[in-house]
């Protein structure tokens, strides 16, 4: 598995001050909010780490430090058990998803010191404590809900605060992971 060559998406789970940066905004149809991780496609030779470096700043404004995973996860499809894998990567990332047959999407594991900002592209970041990833990936709540249950939210233009919060794979793989491994989102 070359992850360089076969990526075609990439992203990270960024932590800023101790909090989780997601994006926020509608679903394709239009009756949900998605919350769905910080990253995109890869864009002509870029590697897998230069592509989420890239979509993190042109999505959040902010410039990440990526961390060497000591765990990399591998995935065929979305809800199937993940394997653990070894990757001669000089920084691991946290979950290689998809198989040979297919283009792979990679995430990372960051963290960054800029204050999260909306571009243009995007509506919206949540900044998300683990209680709130769990919540989220647990409970049937708006966006408006969690706000007024202290939740912080960084919105632009006009979106729909009553539409419910539904989690995106990544979100619901970081909950898992965040349950079996909370020490790993501690950074020293």
């Amino acid at each position: 598995m070359n992850i360089n060559q076969d990526v075609k998406t990439s992203g990270a789970y960024v932590l800023y001050r101790g909090l989780f940066i997601f994006q926020v905004g509608p679903t394709e149809e239009g009756d949900k909010l998605g919350v769905v991780r910080l990253g995109g496609h890869k864009e002509f030779e870029e590697t897998a780490l230069e592509t989420a470096r890239r979509e993190v700043f042109e999505e959040a404004s902010m410039k990440i430090t990526p961390i060497n995973s000591p765990i990399t996860y591998h995935m065929s499809e979305w809800g199937n058990k993940p394997s653990i894998i070894r990757l001669g990567e000089e920084i691991a990332p946290i979950l290689v998803k998809g198989n040979e047959q297919e283009s792979l999407s990679i995430m990372y594991l960051s963290y960054s010191e800029n204050e999260p900002n909306p571009s243009s592209e995007t509506n919206g970041l949540l900044l998300l404590t683990p209680e709130d990833v769990h919540f989220i990936c647990n409970n049937k709540i708006t966006l408006n809900d969690f706000i007024k249950q202290n939740g912080k939210a960084i919105l632009k233009g006009n979106i729909n605060r009553d539409l419910f919060l539904t989690p995106f794979p990544q979100l619901l793989f970081l909950s898992k992971l965040l349950k079996e491994h909370p020490d790993l989102f501690i950074i020293k």
